[in-house]
């Protein structure tokens, strides 16, 4: 365990660090897996029931069929679309965000300093953190909202293994993204 403080200053997200992480968890949700596969599953049977009929009769003699394929495809590339959407719109709601945050982390603490003034919470109070690889680390004080850590700002000599431990240190499991 690092026994001085590991620093990470001027940590700011971008609106497309914002989306890539949130779709990235987005997609590893359990509900969203299964959508995605369940669709998946009825565009291939469409898919081979094209394919049979055209072998058989050397022509698609039933376009419904083509079209609920085509109406899959783009409801796949819909939602995809709109979540994006939906979450670049809450990036720009979100001013927290963007305000420079210089976060410090030592064996009790996890401190933080911004414009709007300062922040400190007890490791004890984490519920989880997830490692969205490579350069993201959340940190989650309650279930809806998180501490977004860039781990390209930790200042050397610390480095992204020391303040795993430190989590993990505190009790803390890290899910992997």
């Amino acid at each position: 365990m690092p026994s001085a403080s590991l620093i990470a200053p001027g940590v700011t997200m971008t609106a497309d660090d914002f989306v890539v992480v949130n779709f990235r968890l987005w997609r590893q949700q359990p509900a969203t897996r299964r959508n995605y596969w369940l669709l998946g599953a009825a565009l291939l049977l469409l898919s081979i029931a094209v394919a049979l009929d055209v072998v058989q009769n050397h022509r698609i003699s039933n376009p419904s069929t083509l079209a609920f394929l085509a109406v899959g495809v783009l409801y796949g590339l819909f939602r995809m679309s709109l979540v994006r959407y939906q979450l670049r719109r809450g990036y720009e709601r979100n001013a927290v965000l963007r305000a420079p945050t210089d976060f410090t982390f030592d064996v009790e603490f996890l401190r933080g300093q911004t414009s709007n003034g300062r922040f400190e919470a007890r490791w004890t109070t984490m519920r989880r953190a997830v490692w969205v690889k490579p350069n993201w680390l959340l940190l989650y004080p309650t279930e809806a909202a998180c501490y977004y850590v860039d781990l390209r700002r930790i200042q050397a000599p610390a480095a992204l293994e020391q303040l795993l431990a430190l989590v993990r240190e505190a009790g803390i499991a890290v899910r992997e993204v």
